[in-house]
């Protein structure tokens, strides 16, 4: 790549956005790009001058017109993607786009289309792409060191409040406006460790079962399971945000000659062979750091750790997720509630057994208010 730093704006400066300018001014005080400027639809908060004086603006693509950066980095709801992404690679910038990317699979061919037009990379944010051991594990598969791979399990049990679903008008929402949404548990929160399970599993989605259901009042899930039929193994998903009990995720692999689980949160992986029991730490990959190192390179390689096209699956599965049942609010009389936000009992211990067993919440006896024909 040229040695010149790279010219970056940041779209959407509050939320997750927050961490990305953080990143982006601790690059630039190291001399590795230059911020020029930042959008966002609200203003900076009272008191936040991380900004500087670089130009701001309230309309994400009248700022990329005007600043035409190298690189833009979209840190914005979900539904909004589609339409600022394209209008980034319209002025020639390369992409760091946070996930999930789009919500169609039709958006997300017509964005990969965009990038492919104008010669640009996108790459896409799910973080686990960056770890070190991510990559060992994914060597190991390919290699064969667990036999053949029968199953590839995802867990994820934490506990998001009331202000989790107040902190935007599209919090919790499948649609807005009519406009999808797809705040699921699965789609969003959750999300890094569902492609990271897909991209483990195979290379084309067959089929997808899911069983979507909400303690809070909202019209997405907040808790649900998934089965996923693949060219390869089949995943099974299980995840919530209303747990008693909150636990880091992880990525499980089954295989006939062994089993192998990735905390991806943490970059840790713990394998189980023959061999015996091996446990390590890694490291990571920022994201922006490696777009950056690969400015110059052909975007048709997919040279990038997370390139859009590697996130197909992910999205046919948001898609099927979407088209799939609407979520059934879970019996108050099996929901525990609050102050601050709610838990469903024992979903912990159903969330493990999913995992364990390849059955869904339905298929396992432990939670009454998931078998047919209970009451919503």
């Amino acid at each position: 790549m040229s040695t010149a730093r790279p010219r970056v704006a940041l779209i959407g400066v509050h939320g997750h956005g927050r961490v990305h300018l953080e990143a982006l001014l601790e690059r630039e005080r190291a001399g590795v790009l230059e911020l020029c400027g930042a959008a966002d639809r609200r203003e900076p908060d009272a008191g936040d001058d991380r900004l500087g004086g670089r130009e701001f603006s309230t309309d994400a693509v009248e700022l990329l017109e005007t600043l035409r950066p190298d690189i833009a980095v979209i840190s914005t709801p979900i539904h909004t993607h589609l339409g600022i992404a394209e209008a980034a690679l319209s002025v020639g910038a390369h992409l760091l786009l946070e996930k999930p990317p789009v919500t169609s699979v039709a958006d997300h061919a017509r964005l990969l289309s965009a990038a492919e037009a104008a010669g640009r990379h996108c790459q896409v944010g799910f973080q686990a792409f960056g770890s070190s051991v991510v990559d060992q594990l994914a060597t190991q598969v390919r290699e064969g060191e667990f036999g053949e791979v029968t199953r590839v399990a995802m867990s994820g049990h934490w506990w998001r409040g009331y202000e989790y679903y107040r902190r935007a008008p599209w919090g919790g929402r499948r649609v807005l406006d009519g406009v999808t949404v797809a705040d699921g548990v699965l789609t969003n929160p959750f999300a890094h460790g569902v492609a990271l399970a897909l991209r483990l599993a195979g290379t084309r989605v067959l089929s997808t079962t899911v069983e979507p259901f909400h303690a809070y009042d909202i019209e997405t899930d907040d808790t649900a399971c998934a089965r996923i039929a693949t060219d390869g193994a089949e995943v099974t998903l299980a995840a919530t945000v209303c747990a008693e009990r909150e636990s880091e995720p992880y990525v499980r692999v089954f295989g006939t000659r062994g089993t192998a689980t990735v905390w991806y949160t943490e970059d840790r992986l713990l394998t189980i062979t023959a061999a015996g029991e091996h446990e390590q730490a890694g490291g990571r990959v920022a994201l922006l750091d490696d777009l950056i190192e690969h400015l110059g390179d052909d975007p048709a390689r997919d040279v990038l750790r997370c390139p859009l096209r590697s996130t197909g699956m992910f999205t046919e599965v948001l898609e099927a997720i979407q088209r799939g049942p609407a979520p059934r609010a879970i019996p108050a009389d099996h929901v525990r509630a609050g102050e601050r936000g709610r838990t469903v009992p024992g979903i912990e211990d159903a969330v493990a057994r999913v995992v364990a067993t390849g059955r869904l919440f339905s298929e396992l006896g432990l939670l009454p208010w998931t078998e047919e024909g209970a009451p919503a």
